[in-house]
């Protein structure tokens, strides 16, 4: 099982949103400790980042095997989240 850690800027957009939102990507986000791969794999300037998919958000992260971490860096509307700076 891998640990979650969640980002500053992740957790700043999931307070943000209305309660059953934050409910539904907290809940995806959970399912990665088990499921880390459920993400697809971005390329490009994003190659070593996953996306995940919940209605009109996406969730950035990366995967650390060797710590056996999942770490979310962003998470935002599917609209602009791909065009902001994303630490890698």
């Amino acid at each position: 099982m891998y640990e979650i850690i969640v980002e500053h800027p992740a957790e700043r957009f999931i307070k943000q949103l209305p309660k059953n939102e934050q409910e539904k990507i907290l809940n995806l986000i959970e399912e990665l400790s088990i499921k880390p791969r459920l993400g697809k794999e971005l390329v490009g300037r994003l190659r070593g980042l996953r996306s995940l998919k919940t209605g009109i958000y996406r969730i950035i992260y990366r995967i650390e095997e060797m710590k056996l971490v999942v770490l979310v860096l962003r998470a935002g509307y599917r609209g602009n989240i791909y065009s902001k700076k994303i630490g890698k």
